[in-house]
């Protein structure tokens, strides 16, 4: 048990678990009002705050206290919520009792709501271990040079209530492999034959400098002499990292035949240590922070999917690196907006020999083995540069005290100064990538990144996960046409408005809604002022590019409203927990309005006051 492990071994105790639960409370009551799941009765208070309550039935209501918020969302104060259960007034909270109150209610079925109280659980476990990190507070955050380290402290997805469920974990597995325990990891590695598997890399990266790069002569010469014990060639074999987790809990049981054919050969760990993402999958370097960043198949369900490799995808990703840096590299405006784009340079794919040739089985069968290298951003970084998760720009201390807010006091710039920094180096290449080429990533705060200057100013972009995430127009365009035939495959081409959607939803609601909402709650920043600045930012680019006129006017961004989508609503009432031959998509559920339109913020408090007032008792 690691130093991490010995810290946390009392996380779960009575305080810790109280207030993991008033929290998730606070963040289920917010998204199940914001997805329409739920429908409380509001009541005007003397400042501009309302108390709702919500009536489960003629014995049972939960009473808190909210303010409202853009996108019609609202933000709950944790502190508020009590429980009256036959007039008897209680302030300890549990999630659990919530969801079995209430489910049938929101038409929630038995087998979903049983899986969902698990994972709500091993989510407020979770929570109790961020609880228990007295490191958790923003003056050590702030001291962190590494990005690595600082993923451990987020709270994950800010919209999932289930965002750190990690279904498939023990709890002591948990402990050795979930981002928030902090514990360097040495990986795994398999030898498989190559006839089993198929290597693909960007130009000048064959297998064998791939290789010496992660693991050093010294290192290959040791796994070269545990295959010439086997009586092996290791010139027949690829060398793979592989989750431990995954080798014991599904590559045993699953390749079996392999294994006793001496077509997968176990190697043992190699001597670099990494840190694991948010993601879970993904692992950096420590020992080396140059190298490459380690993305892995883990078929564990967390937030909404098996967190595997797809097999085509796997396969295909160092081709939509070239194809991507491509376009970048002949781009000026592009490279003049210091974006980086972390290439995802090599994989290996090893797909089933059963599984791979069935149709319509569950997909987290096709997505077992493989890997996939993508480059480190420390190799992008100036001496005076660091580099943060976009994510950490909506984190809440232990402290109750929100980082950004202490990274803007650092910077030495108003709010109105920094965000308008932080706004021009994100949109115009996100907007450039979408009018100029067709093509949209998903920024949302895990698949970006923020690099600051030595005062903790926004200087540069930096966007991942392209083969996960990255979507094209139905349009044609220049750049289209020179896509290779593979990727059209497995890219999903979409209606440019739905391209759109990727930012307004991705970025707007994802991130956005929830650093207005804070900037808000904590400086008592007009949220109004917030997206009025975002706005400025869009058209001003917009004015900037006149060539690009007809695209801003068919793709329309700030068009007035754009489709809500509601992930909690997918899992509670769609999909649940069954297996599906691929992974669910997101639909809509009517309209949201938006923000960044001049429309909408020009008279939003108009608005949002006009709409409360109708359900105000």
């Amino acid at each position: 048990m690691n130093q991490n492990q010995l810290l946390f071994k009392d996380a779960i105790r009575a305080d810790y678990w109280q207030l993991a639960n008033r929290n998730l409370l606070a963040k289920i009551f917010s998204e199940f009002m914001y997805e329409e799941l739920i429908e409380t009765k509001i009541y005007k208070l003397s400042d501009d705050s309302y108390e709702h309550h919500l009536v489960i039935n003629r014995d049972l209501k939960y009473i808190f206290t909210a303010s409202p918020r853009i996108f019609g969302s609202w933000q709950v104060i944790p502190e508020s919520i009590c429980c009256i259960n036959k007039n008897s007034k209680s302030s300890e909270l549990e999630v659990s009792n919530f969801i079995a109150s209430i489910y049938q209610q929101i038409g929630i079925d038995g087998l979903t709501v049983g899986h969902l109280i698990r994972e709500l659980n091993h989510t407020l476990i979770a929570d109790c271990h961020l609880l228990a990190n007295p490191q958790n507070i923003n003056q050590h955050l702030l001291a962190l040079e590494s990005a690595a380290e600082l993923e451990g402290f987020m709270r994950a997805h800010p919209w999932f209530i289930v965002n750190k469920g990690r279904l498939g974990f023990s709890y002591d597995e948990y402990l050795r492999h979930a981002p928030e325990s902090a514990n360097l990891q040495q990986l795994s590695w398999i030898a498989i034959k190559s006839s089993c598997a198929e290597y693909k890399a960007i130009k000048n990266l064959d297998y064998k400098k791939l290789i010496l790069n992660e693991l050093g002569a010294e290192e290959i010469r040791k796994f070269d002499t545990e295959m010439n014990n086997f009586g092996l060639n290791p010139e027949d074999y690829f060398y793979m990292p592989i989750h431990e987790w995954q080798w014991q809990r599904q590559i045993i049981q699953l390749f079996a035949k392999e294994i006793a054919l001496k077509e997968i050969i176990w190697l043992g760990k190699s001597s670099d240590y990494y840190l694991p993402t948010q993601s879970i999958r993904s692992f950096n370097n420590q020992t080396n922070k140059s190298k490459f960043q380690v993305k892995l198949p883990l078929s564990i369900f967390n937030t909404a999917v098996y967190r595997g490799l797809p097999n085509e995808r796997t396969r295909l990703a160092p081709l939509l690196t070239a194809w991507i840096k491509e376009i970048f590299s002949q781009d000026k405006f592009l490279q003049q907006t210091g974006l980086i784009m972390l290439g995802e340079v090599a994989s290996i794919n090893c797909p089933h020999p059963v599984y791979n040739q069935l149709q319509g089985i569950p997909y987290q069968y096709q997505e077992l083995l493989g890997v996939i290298w993508r480059e480190s951003v420390s190799n992008y970084l100036a001496s005076d540069e660091k580099v943060i998760t976009m994510a950490a720009l909506i984190h809440i201390d232990n402290e109750n005290q929100a980082f950004i807010i202490d990274l803007i006091a650092s910077s030495g710039l108003s709010i109105n100064q920094w965000l308008e920094k932080l706004f021009t180096i994100v949109i115009p290449p996100l907007l450039h990538w979408l009018y100029k080429y067709g093509v949209v990533y998903s920024p949302h705060g895990e698949n970006t990144m923020l690099v600051l200057d030595e005062n903790n100013h926004p200087k540069r972009l930096v966007i991942k996960d392209f083969i996960d995430d990255v979507n094209i127009s139905k349009s044609d365009n220049e750049a289209l046409m020179n896509l290779p035939d593979e990727l059209t495959k497995v890219l999903y081409r979409l209606p440019d408005a739905d391209l759109a959607q990727f930012i307004q939803t991705g970025l707007f609601v994802v991130l956005y809604r929830y650093l207005s909402d804070i900037l808000a709650t904590y400086a008592c920043y007009p949220e109004s002022q917030f997206w009025e600045s975002l706005y400025q930012v869009i058209t001003k680019y917009h004015s900037e590019h006149p060539e690009f006129a007809t695209r801003i006017e068919e793709i329309h961004i700030l068009k007035p409203q754009f489709k809500k989508l509601t992930l909690n609503r997918l899992r509670l009432l769609e999909v649940g927990y069954a297996d599906y031959a691929a992974r669910p998509k997101v639909e809509s559920t009517g309209m949201v309005d938006n923000p960044a339109s001049k429309f909408s913020w020009g008279n939003w408090d108009e608005k949002r006051f006009s709409i409360i007032d109708k359900k105000v008792s």
